[in-house]
């Protein structure tokens, strides 16, 4: 029922409203702006980028169609606190910031859109500190397996995840390139990553579950 009352919600977002493109590698959210507005993801995939003055700007999480962004800074009237930044080219729509609060104060659908988003975003932010406490090989599987899950294609009995390059896997998990490098290695060498440019297949992601499980304790 809940699912339901959420897709309603995306609908009465969507009347009237075409979606606009986006390409790999552009800002639809940059930090610091005006929250003017909220989008509704219709394909393709982005990331969320918290700035900083290091050259580590820490990703909070990926997103993709059906998901909303800017509703927050919209809300609270703040600026944008986080880039989102495309992955994979695709579609959003664009929801004036007025009008999402008239939609969000009178239609109980669009409320609970809102809140299966904030639900969401708690879920995210308890996986990763969940998945900080683990050892380095054990976050990087656990990182790669839940991205596939929610955002892969099924490729034979596995799974195949796109865009995703291995800075943004690095910055996510919290460790270096160099570091996840050679957990990278371990995987592949197991028979259960493949990679290539902007790819990650899991030929078993039950196999991959064993390992995370297995892969020791926390850090």
């Amino acid at each position: 029922m809940d699912d339901l009352s959420a897709d309603r919600g995306r609908a009465a977002l969507r009347s009237g409203r075409k979606p606009r493109p986006f390409r790999r590698g552009q800002h639809l959210i940059t930090a610091g702006t005006p929250s003017e507005e909220v989008l509704l993801l219709e394909s393709g995939l982005v990331k969320v980028v918290l700035p900083t003055a290091g050259t580590r700007e820490p990703i909070t999480g990926l997103y993709g169609p059906g998901d909303l962004l800017g509703d927050i800074g919209v809300t609270s009237g703040a600026p944008r606190s986080a880039h989102v930044i495309a992955l994979v080219a695709g579609t959003a729509l664009h929801v004036a910031g007025r009008h999402f609060l008239a939609l969000r104060d009178d239609d109980p659908d669009v409320r609970r859109l809102v809140d299966e988003t904030w639900r969401k975003r708690q879920r995210k932010a308890d996986e990763n500190h969940l998945r900080q406490m683990r050892t380095g090989a054990a976050r990087v599987a656990m990182c790669l397996l839940s991205w596939a899950r929610e955002f892969g294609v099924e490729i034979d009995s596995g799974l195949e995840l796109r865009g995703v390059s291995q800075q943004d896997l690095s910055h996510t998990v919290a460790m270096s390139v160099k570091t996840v490098e050679p957990v990278l290695h371990v995987l592949r060498g197991h028979g259960l990553l493949r990679t290539g440019r902007l790819w990650y297949r899991l030929p078993d992601p039950v196999r991959l579950g064993h390992f995370i499980a297995s892969a020791g304790g926390t850090n």
